[in-house]
């Protein structure tokens, strides 16, 4: 039976990655300078309200002619790649914390809400802008928050750390919730929204007026900060913790596990305030946010030794201090007068610095997500670094690699002096050297694991299918 449920779960594994690859290598095709690739293949050239200006080889900061489309898009793109990442993340719960029957259920809808979400993604964006479609992307959001009941009736926490997860659980209903709330709102205030996102863009300030602005920043932060945390706490479950050590002296296990839920608590308390008190309540979101990861870097350390993941945890948990948290930390100093930076961060001489910002942020934020993924997939359910010793050192080249771009997108972010804007250079100095070299071993890396996965899992499932076809 052990042998059955943990094919099964292969399987999902295998479908997941797979779906990441062709979903994420097709928004990577899109990029400008993978435009004769695109023409060779087929794939769109031009799109309409793209920010990138062929003639000066830089990105604008909106298209205002098409900002719709373009606006449209980028939500989109983010809810694919948010839906498959959690898909990889429900695997991991479900093959630890569910029972067979209702594990199968829910990664079986798991699989195909990914699949209706990404389709719907790709089709309605890129290649047939027709409503049913839109339709359809709705209906996968849909499956995934019937899965979050389903997980919420039959899951029964027995300890700390599952009382943690189940935390994360309801924490991501109740955004989904808030984001099924602004999506119905677009319908019915789309130039009030459109406006208030466009003037965002220039300066934050501007979108304050605007609830469903303010709505879209709560919902951001919630999903994002508790998305993260949950896939923390499932690398603690599968790595094991020591429940009798202690740090710092007198800092015990259990101790951190409480602050871990008031930190997720008072992240949530703290992003969705924003909705109803906006700057004041935005304020709250830093301090909370850091109170998190203080509580998930301690306990990295309360890992069990002799654990690439416990390796893992900790690098990301200090890259998230250097490059995300203390950077939030400078920017929220100087929004309106300069401390540490030349200018304040509102002035509009960095409004190019603000609006890579904010775009930067959430990229390190979904990375790191993504980038923990892959290291439990190695070590998961089966250590592959054990079959395949080179596997220990993709483990390594995906860490190294993910701080070297952590570093690189934060001197891309701040470290330009201010200045009069110009559109945001694709040969910058520090996405050149630094950023691209970065993400093009990470991109190596995610192959070899993917070819790896095909081996052990794939064509095992693709000659299952050839012969229940030939039947």
């Amino acid at each position: 039976m052990r042998v059955i449920i943990l094919k099964r779960i292969k399987y999902h594994m295998f479908i997941v990655a797979t779906l990441f690859v062709l979903v994420v290598g097709f928004y990577i095709l899109l990029s400008p300078s993978l435009k004769p690739i695109r023409v060779a293949i087929g794939l769109p050239v031009e799109l309409p309200g793209a920010r990138y200006n062929p003639d000066l080889n830089a990105t604008e900061i909106i298209n205002e002619e098409y900002n719709n489309f373009y606006l449209g898009r980028l939500a989109f793109v983010y809810h694919s790649v948010f839906i498959i990442f959690l898909y990889a993340s429900l695997i991991i719960f479900s093959g630890i914390y569910l029972s067979e029957n209702i594990r199968n259920i829910a990664l079986d809808l798991a699989g195909i809400g990914a699949v209706i979400v990404s389709a719907s993604v790709v089709i309605y964006n890129y290649f047939d802008r027709n409503f049913f479609w839109h339709g359809t992307f709705i209906a996968g959001l849909t499956v995934y928050f019937f899965i979050g009941i389903i997980i919420l009736l039959y899951f029964r926490p027995k300890n700390l750390l599952e009382w943690n997860i189940w935390l994360s659980g309801i924490l991501l209903l109740i955004g989904s919730i808030w984001g099924a709330w602004l999506g119905s709102s677009y319908m019915h205030y789309r130039e009030d929204f459109l406006e208030a996102l466009v003037n965002s863009r220039f300066n934050p300030d501007l979108g304050e007026e605007s609830i469903f602005w303010r709505a879209l920043t709560s919902h951001e932060h919630a999903m994002i900060a508790i998305a993260l945390a949950l896939v923390f706490l499932l690398a603690l479950a599968i790595s094991g913790v020591d429940e009798n050590k202690t740090i710092l002296k007198y800092v015990k296990t259990k101790y951190l596990y409480y602050l871990t839920m008031l930190g997720q608590a008072v992240m949530a308390v703290a992003s969705y305030s924003v909705t109803f008190f906006g700057k004041i309540a935005h304020l709250i979101i830093t301090p909370a946010a850091l109170l998190l990861i203080f509580a998930t870097l301690l306990l990295s350390f309360m890992t069990k030794k002799d654990m690439f993941i416990k390796k893992a945890l900790i690098i990301g948990n200090v890259a998230i201090w250097i490059f995300v948290a203390i950077p939030g930390a400078i920017a929220a100093i100087n929004l309106r007068k300069a401390v540490f930076l030349p200018l304040a961060f509102r002035d509009p001489l960095y409004d190019w610095a603000e609006l890579a910002y904010n775009v930067g942020h959430w990229h390190l934020l979904l990375l790191t997500w993504g980038v923990l993924l892959l290291i439990l997939y190695i070590y998961w359910p089966e250590n592959l670094a054990n079959k395949y010793k080179f596997m220990y050192w993709v483990g390594w080249i995906t860490l190294v690699s993910y701080f070297i771009a952590m570093l690189g997108t934060n001197l891309y972010m701040l470290a330009n002096p201010p200045g009069k804007y110009i559109p945001n250079p694709y040969n910058n100095l520090w996405v050149s050297l630094i950023v691209e070299p970065s993400l093009i071993l990470l991109t190596l890396s995610t192959a070899i694991t993917y070819l790896i996965y095909l081996k052990e899992y794939g064509l095992s499932i693709i000659r299952n299918m050839i012969s229940y076809l030939k039947k």
